[in-house]
């Protein structure tokens, strides 16, 4: 396809045209795979487990806080929590942008440290917070600091290559899934230790503060990531790092070393506007596959608790808290597995293929929800231990599509990379590409909790899903 004229990446038309990546993609068959850079990916990895464990300490203890605080008449507890989740989710949703593109300025190590020091403070004061306004102050301000994930991104892009990257970005995404088993672990472990821990914790600053212990954990664990990024983690900006290396630690114990790759004129070149890379077809597909399956994910996540909750009479499934817990916890341990297992097939198969498969289990675990309440009625509420058993496979299967489905978050991560015009662009298309993500994000949850009922929205979700797998055939347009 020849270069659009117009183009603001317009370069040889023997190499490149203007939505055809400057970054390498998939790597073919018969390539030989780099080595990881093992030591600096450990640290990144442990930098992004920060924002998952801030984000969901508080799960746990977080309606019990409210109701503690000064409340005026009239709200329910429930508001009060959305209005905290609002705030971070707003905070994170206005900074990811300009966090992705200043990295792209003034490089990535700077933005990252800067974010976790705000982190680890904002989550430090939340726990200290006697009143609402406060904590919603300092929620809002974690949102705001934490808006640093697409320049992470950007870093385990800049220390991957194309015949390694498949290894690379699973292994970061099952690091967020671990993220979100270790936050509430903390938060219902350590919340009030005044009480739940007297032997050890009763105090009078415990006392005044119960719920500071888990926020000063959180706090201690990003104080750890702040110092790895400041002291370890090297640049990994072609403008900053165009002939750094990085050390590889093998189970040898011995050493080698990888040049981080970068653009001929790394040190000339100047991240590209945000029309400029809008211009690019490319991107846009990316931004609207990012949006739609952030959308059917987060959909999803609402609906299922709604349903388990909801009676059968009504098109649910009757289940107590704790069989709800027990179902999401097999749904987060499902996740990991797959995700584990993902750089087998990213290996063998396109990395476009993969994607491409993971969308449209979307589709499939929509279609299968109604199922369940069918089979729910079917057993009756007094049902046998056959009928129990098979009413869980049912629901098994709707959780496992949904994670194969999930899966797609970490390859759209391979996919931005290799679909960035230039390497001063990572960071800034990488925080377009989460943007678009958040916003699917933001908007499912609420959509879906007000249309459901009947089955006419599931009609809709399997429509939607559809547009992921169509973004996907406009990428495959452009792939070289």
């Amino acid at each position: 396809m020849p270069a659009d004229e117009d183009s603001p990446f317009e370069v040889a038309a023997d190499e490149h045209d203007e939505n055809a990546p400057l970054l390498s993609k998939a790597h073919g068959a018969g390539s030989q795979e780099t080595p990881l850079p093992r030591a600096q990916l450990a640290a990144i990895y442990f930098i992004k487990l920060t924002i998952p464990v801030v984000y969901t300490q508080v799960q746990p203890y977080l309606n019990k806080m409210i109701s503690e605080l000064d409340l005026p008449p009239g709200r329910p507890v429930g508001y009060y929590s959305g209005l905290l989740g609002l705030a971070i989710n707003a905070g994170q949703f206005l900074t990811v942008f300009p966090w992705g593109r200043l990295s792209d300025w003034l490089g990535r190590t700077r933005i990252i440290t800067f974010g976790l020091f705000g982190l680890v403070l904002s989550t430090v004061a939340f726990g200290l917070s006697q009143t609402f306004a406060q904590a919603l102050f300092f929620r809002l301000l974690t949102g705001v600091f934490s808006g640093y994930v697409g320049v992470i991104h950007s870093v385990v892009g800049e220390l991957s290559d194309a015949t390694n990257q498949s290894t690379a970005f699973p292994f970061y995404d099952i690091i967020s899934a671990l993220g979100y088993i270790v936050g509430p672990i903390l938060g219902g472990a350590f919340a009030d230790p005044a009480t739940e821990l007297p032997k050890w914790f009763d105090y009078p600053f415990w006392r005044k503060y119960p719920y500071s212990l888990p926020c000063l954990i959180s706090g201690a664990i990003g104080t750890c990531a702040s110092l790895l990024s400041l002291f370890y983690l090297k640049e990994t900006h072609p403008r900053f790092s165009a002939k750094k290396t990085y050390d590889m630690a093998e189970q040898t114990s011995s050493y080698q070393s990888i040049t981080v790759p970068s653009s001929p004129d790394a040190d000339e070149d100047k991240p590209p506007t945000v029309r400029s890379l809008f211009a690019l077809p490319v991107i846009r597909a990316i931004c609207t596959s990012q949006f739609v399956i952030g959308f059917l994910a987060s959909s999803f996540n609402t609906v299922f608790v709604l349903l388990a909750y909801t009676s059968i009479d009504q098109g649910g499934l009757s289940m107590k808290p704790l069989r709800i817990a027990f179902a999401l916890s097999i749904m987060g341990f499902v996740s990991i597995g797959l995700k584990a297992s993902l750089p087998i097939f990213l290996k063998r198969y396109d990395t476009l293929t993969v994607y491409r498969s993971t969308v449209k289990a979307f589709p499939i675990t929509y279609a299968l929800i109604p199922f369940l309440n069918i089979i729910a009625r079917a057993t009756g509420p007094h049902r046998s231990t056959v009928a129990e058993a098979l009413l869980w496979v049912s629901i098994s299967v709707v959780l496992l599509a949904s994670r194969i489905g999930t899966l797609a978050f970490g390859i759209i991560m391979i996919l931005t990379k290799d679909h960035t015009p230039t390497f001063s662009a990572l960071g800034t298309t990488n925080s377009i590409s989460e943007l678009a993500q958040m916003a699917g994000i933001s908007i499912g949850a609420p959509f879906v909790s007000k249309i459901l009922g009947g089955h006419l929205w599931v009609v809709i979700y399997c429509v939607l899903a559809t547009v992921a797998d169509l973004s996907a055939r406009r990428i495959a347009q452009y792939r070289r």
